[in-house]
């Protein structure tokens, strides 16, 4: 029968990278790779910027992000055909994708896509409209049942047309009319905005220090000793049948010393004895009134102290 993907024309390179090869998004790109110990760490968000730079994901793209994370193309083709959210040919302003999985099938979103389907006279298997408007999509699961059937436009979710604005309210689904309404808010957006407000999918824009010997990083990697050593918990003192009194406590396995300090009368805690970090309980004579709490360490680095106990009479 033939193969069910269209022909997709390419992009040359000179169109591709006169839009990726500019300070605004190389500077973006530089920070991707500084996040990651290997460049090719950052391979997904790479592709990603490429497809919000461009609105989808020509072939010299994909080669361009292999290049920045020093990856092979055919290794950065096999990672974007694997991912549906990377768009493999140009979509139309308004990409409407409508979810056909479990919980919104049963609630009728067939119904939804098949309206969509006559009210835009297209198919629901990426086709898109006549103006370049609208293209329609059936996916699976969007990860908001509750609100099934549900639609997503480009990165929004929208079941609804609230105060001028898409929406998904809580508990409200999309039928037909909310659709039609969703479909004639974006018409009047096309109107009043000639091009789409430009968002970063990724989240925001923001620097950091990377990667510590990442390229281009200026951070470096944490001593061993950063940390304190994890502390020792559940002191607990009880009185031996002899009249001693028994320690015990609970303690991390990579604890290499433990510290057992002890006071009276309100004076200032003093060392009482220095166990291994394997001792499991401590024996001796106290009198009554006294308190004891422990230190572990591990590594020369001490932790916080334990909880306080008392001997009692």
């Amino acid at each position: 029968m033939g193969h069910c993907h269209t022909k997709v024309d390419q992009p040359s390179t000179d169109e591709v990278f006169s839009k990726l090869e500019i300070p605004s998004v190389l500077e973006r790109a530089e920070e991707l790779v500084r996040r990651y110990p290997v460049p090719r760490s950052a391979l997904l968000p790479m592709l990603w910027l490429a497809q919000e730079v461009l609105g989808w994901l020509p072939q010299e793209a994909i080669r361009w992000a292999a290049g920045k994370c020093e990856v092979s193309p055919v290794h950065a083709y096999g990672v974007s055909m694997f991912y549906t959210m990377y768009k493999k040919e140009p979509t139309g302003r308004f990409f409407l994708q409508i979810c056909q999985n479990v919980s919104c099938h049963v609630l009728g979103a067939e119904d939804i896509i098949a309206h969509a389907e006559k009210t835009l006279e297209t198919t629901s298997h990426g086709g898109t409209t006549s103006d370049n408007l609208f293209t329609l999509l059936r996916v699976e699961c969007l990860g908001a049942c509750g609100n099934g059937p549900v639609m997503q436009v480009n990165d929004d979710f929208a079941t609804d047309v609230v105060d001028g604005a898409l929406a998904m309210p809580t508990g409200v689904s999309l039928t037909k009319e909310r659709f039609d309404k969703i479909v004639a808010w974006c018409r009047q957006q096309a109107k009043s905005q000639q091009k789409e407000p430009v968002r970063d999918a990724s989240g925001g824009a923001f620097r950091t220090g990377g990667h510590p010997g990442a390229k281009g990083a200026n951070t470096a990697a944490q001593k061993p000793d950063y940390a304190p050593a994890p502390p020792v918990l559940g002191l607990s003192v009880q009185k031996t049948e002899d009249g001693k009194v028994k320690v015990t406590w609970r303690a991390d396995a990579g604890v290499s010393a433990l510290h057992l300090e002890n006071r009276t009368n309100g004076t200032e805690f003093i060392s009482l004895a220095t166990l291994t970090g394997k001792d499991k309980e401590w024996v001796g004579e106290l009198p009554a009134g006294t308190e004891l709490r422990m230190v572990s360490e591990s590594q020369g680095r001490r932790a916080k102290p334990s909880n306080i106990a008392k001997v009692e009479a």
